[in-house]
């Protein structure tokens, strides 16, 4: 298990990427093994936090300055239909991120804005559209969330967090080859467009106060085995399938027939919400990704007192990060084990889901919770002072878990292992209702691996 140091309050709060969307009340409580992660182990460094949060100068175009993505799909039809089931299209208007969004708005007053604002609308922070944080200024352009032009006009980063991104929108239009033809714009090879660096600066996340890495999937690629190889963000992530395959095709309808075209769906772990759009393909494709993530192996020993020590290694093995990464505060990844009698009766069980659709609190969670000044363990982003909980799987890593159970009588038992996932804790669809009045469907948990084996006492 990893420890992290507490890191010392500072004044400006931030809201994350994923906009502060938290797991239950602002005051979690810990269990014992969340615990004895909360300790002033490793002081953080906050002179050189500060200088790496330091701000890029921001940017600022008339409105308008963007073209409307639905200009793009008359030329690039398929590329336009995968990107709009994406979670990129959806990065504003998205009712799960909405809440908290505002929440934090009116927490912080409005000092959040500019910090989530610009990854989740990066048009109408860039063309002085947002603030309000309602979006009641917004243009059409503006609530598409990622778009098409906002990318394309890309021409550099100037940090690689809190969305630096350099733009010039325009004609001209940039992407990884440079050797198409279009009547209606101008094509550029852009060097950025292949690189990870280009993601990374909005997926990762760091406090502009304080320095708390709120979201670290960039720097954590960069220093594991798939960045040191040059295994980018764009290799996994726009491709339909798991890993890195292979999609002929054409980038524009009269365009070059190509080995390979980039998919603009952006697969990742959402499979909740896109179920809930409608977006069923795209649901899959994400179930498909978590579950090439990891597996599962397990050992078994039972002493003669019927004493079963179960020790459960849980690798990391298709993710070119920590698993889980990302917003890791909103979602859960966790151990649920079951042992049953010969008659299929159940005599232990670890990570169960109650009648409420709530986790069994007791289980072994693989995730990242924040300490806000209080000390208290926290969700909620924009309260974050310090990290409290981080046990993470590494990259081509694992981590293990040892469950000592008693077994009630003489006999054969079976053990059933999974690793679950869910891309938000149910306490946070609960509290999103109660506060804002909208029906929430609950979230549906999703089977990662599982091992099974069977021990005789």
């Amino acid at each position: 298990m990893k420890r992290r140091g507490l890191v010392l309050m500072a004044a400006l709060p931030l809201l994350t990427a994923g906009c502060g969307m938290f797991s239950g009340p602002s005051q979690v409580t810990a269990t014992t093994e969340q615990a004895a992660a909360v300790a002033p182990a490793e002081a953080a460094k906050p002179a050189a936090a500060a200088n790496e949060a330091a701000p890029a100068k921001p940017q600022a175009f008339a409105p308008g300055s963007f073209e409307n993505p639905q200009v793009c799909a008359g030329c690039h039809r398929d590329i336009h239909d995968a990107w709009s089931k994406s979670m990129h299209a959806y990065a504003w208007e998205n009712k799960w991120y909405q809440a908290d969004f505002q929440l934090a708005h009116q927490e912080t007053q409005g000092a959040t804005d500019m910090l989530c604002g610009p990854c989740h609308a990066p048009i109408a922070a860039r063309t002085g559209l947002l603030p309000p944080a309602d979006g009641s200024k917004f243009d059409a352009v503006s609530r598409r969330g990622i778009s098409c032009d906002f990318c394309h006009t890309v021409t550099g980063v100037a940090q690689v967090f809190n969305m630096g991104h350099i733009s010039e929108p325009g004609k001209v239009k940039r992407g990884p080859r440079g050797d198409g033809q279009s009547l209606y714009h101008e094509v550029a090879y852009s060097d950025i467009h292949t690189k990870a660096e280009f993601c990374g600066s909005c997926h990762m996340v760091v406090h502009p106060a304080n320095g708390v890495h709120i979201i670290d999937t960039y720097e954590d690629w960069k220093n594991n085995d798939y960045g040191k190889q040059g295994i980018t963000c764009q290799n996994c992530h726009m491709t339909p399938t798991p890993g890195v395959a292979p999609t002929p095709g054409r980038s524009a309808g009269m365009g070059k027939l190509r080995d390979s075209i980039a998919f603009h769906g952006f697969v990742g772990g959402s499979s909740y919400i896109q179920d809930e759009l409608g977006h069923k393909e795209q649901a899959e494709r994400s179930r498909e990704m978590l579950r090439a993530a990891a597996q599962l192996k397990v050992a078994e020993k039972v002493d003669a007192e019927g004493n079963l020590e179960l020790t459960v290694d849980v690798h990391n093995v298709g993710a070119g990060h920590k698993i889980p990464t990302g917003t890791t505060y909103i979602r859960k990844m966790w151990l649920q084990v079951e042992v049953m009698d010969s008659a299929g009766k159940l005599v232990y069980a670890s990570g169960q889901v109650d009648g409420k659709n709530h986790v069994d609190p007791n289980a072994t969670f693989f995730r990242l919770l924040f300490l806000d000044k209080d000390g208290q363990l926290t969700g909620k982003s924009w309260r974050a002072q310090g990290i409290g909980y981080d046990r993470r799987i590494p990259a081509k890593g694992k981590d293990t878990e040892v469950y000592r159970i008693k077994l009630p009588a003489k006999g054969d038992y079976t053990v059933n292992t999974r690793l679950m996932y869910r891309s938000f804790s149910q306490a946070t669809l609960d509290e999103i209702h109660q506060r804002t009045g909208e029906p929430v469907p609950p979230v549906v948990s999703v089977e990662m691996a599982k091992a099974q084996t069977a021990v005789r006492f």
